[in-house]
């Protein structure tokens, strides 16, 4: 039973390690710069929309909904305004302004390409 527990244990901690950048930090974040339905048009002027809800100390749920399609995470938000969702960083700018960049990859070429989306939160 010892070597299943530690064996769930190693690979919760690498595949948690995997969604953090090297070096990511946390402190509580104040959850009315967060909370709410973020907007705007990505790079291809399709509508995409950020929902994060339940802020509690750098923890808060998030729904992106874009062409890509819907994806539900729980995100940890760094001390540097950001997080990851999927294939994409959501990173707060300004009051009420963020930014979404997300790395596309060509199903056929496996080519890379990152688009970018600027967000507003809808009051």
């Amino acid at each position: 039973m010892s070597d299943i527990m530690s064996i769930l244990q190693s690979s919760y901690t690498s595949a948690s390690a995997s969604l953090l950048s090297p070096g990511s930090k946390f402190a509580n974040v104040n959850p009315a710069q967060w909370q709410g339905t973020w907007t705007g048009t990505d790079s291809s002027h399709q509508p995409v929309s950020v929902s994060i809800t339940k802020v509690n100390g750098f923890r808060a749920n998030v729904v992106l909904q874009s062409s890509a399609g819907l994806q539900f995470q729980q995100a940890l938000i760094t001390t540097k305004n950001t997080f990851r969702i999927g294939d994409s960083q959501f990173a707060l700018t300004a009051t009420g302004k963020a930014t979404i960049t997300t790395i596309n990859t060509d199903p056929t070429t496996g080519i890379q390409s990152s688009s970018q989306a600027s967000l507003t939160l809808k009051t």
